[in-house]
């Protein structure tokens, strides 16, 4: 008998640092060098038809499109800065030095390219005729960032970025214009990585239920992940089919409130009752941020 609580004694011991290590590992915290980021804007050739062309533009259009080269600097900030909001990004400015990243160390280098950054401006006509007209302004970026392991050197991810009219307000002034693209680029760099790096989880236990569908539910990430409150969460049922992992979306949940470094208690936003469902059958259930 103490034979027997001895090994179950070791192995519970074996076990629990893989647990652990699983846990860890489902969202590893990569090293993130920003590096460079080359302005190689479409070069246009001047000519006497191009410049009538750009007057004419503005006769029947009202609008003229003009480069703005100056603003590159500020560009490669705001990508820098919607990396540094990644939640599994540890983003530093500058390369790695040498025997920083060790083998075992997650790591990655992020460079890329600064396509283009315009302004286009257009002569607003107020209603009220006592007011004269006056130029608005919308702004453009396009940028393409690669993410690439430093220690195999393969690309992880290439992605390029669009801030277009569609995603803009007129606003009065140019540099207005520019700022807010800029804001919106940062977001938009954040919200990609943050999707293609989601923070991972599981429902530990059920919550409240209301009849047949889920109304709340407890999760195993909180605070020492960054999980913080209104954060969303796609929920999946996961099972293996033919040796193949197949997962299915049941719905969504948002933390309302952070209870602990691991745990965080969750409203249910939709798919309550498939939920409820999943959890009464004992599937599996997981959770992967989403925004």
């Amino acid at each position: 008998m103490k034979r027997l609580n001895l090994i179950l004694v070791l192995a519970l011991w074996l076990y629990m640092p893989l647990c652990a290590f699983a846990q860890a590992d489902r969202n590893t915290i990569f090293k993130v060098a920003f590096g460079e980021m080359e302005y190689t804007p479409k070069q246009e050739k001047v000519s006497v038809g191009s410049v009538l062309g750009t007057i004419g533009q503005a006769l029947a259009h009202g609008s003229v499109t003009t480069h703005k080269d100056k603003y590159a600097p500020s560009v490669r900030a705001s990508v820098l800065s919607g990396l540094g909001k990644v939640r599994r990004f540890h983003t530093s400015e500058g390369p790695f030095m040498d025997g920083e990243i060790e083998e075992d160390t997650p790591a990655f280098s992020v460079s890329g390219t600064i396509n283009s950054i315009s302004t286009t401006s257009s002569l607003f006509t107020p209603t009220d005729k006592n007011v004269r007209p006056y130029n608005v302004y919308k702004a453009q970026i396009e940028v393409t960032v690669h993410v690439k392991d430093v220690h195999d050197g393969h690309i992880v991810d290439s992605h390029t970025f669009y801030i277009t009219n569609h995603d803009m307000q007129w606003v009065k002034s140019e540099d207005n214009a520019l700022n807010e693209a800029l804001i919106r680029l940062s977001s938009k760099v954040a919200r990609h990585y943050n999707m293609q790096f989601p923070l991972n989880a599981s429902i530990i236990e059920a919550g409240v239920a209301k009849k047949d569908k889920q109304k709340e539910v407890y999760i195993d990430l909180g605070s020492a992940n960054a999980a913080c409150v209104d954060m969303r969460f796609a929920v999946y049922s996961v099972k293996t089919i033919a040796g193949r992992s197949a997962k299915r979306e049941l719905g969504v949940i948002k933390v309302v409130e952070v209870m602990g470094d691991d745990i965080s208690l969750c409203k249910v936003k939709s798919g309550g009752k498939n939920i409820k469902a999943a959890l009464e059958e004992g599937e599996t259930v997981v959770v992967m941020s989403y925004e």
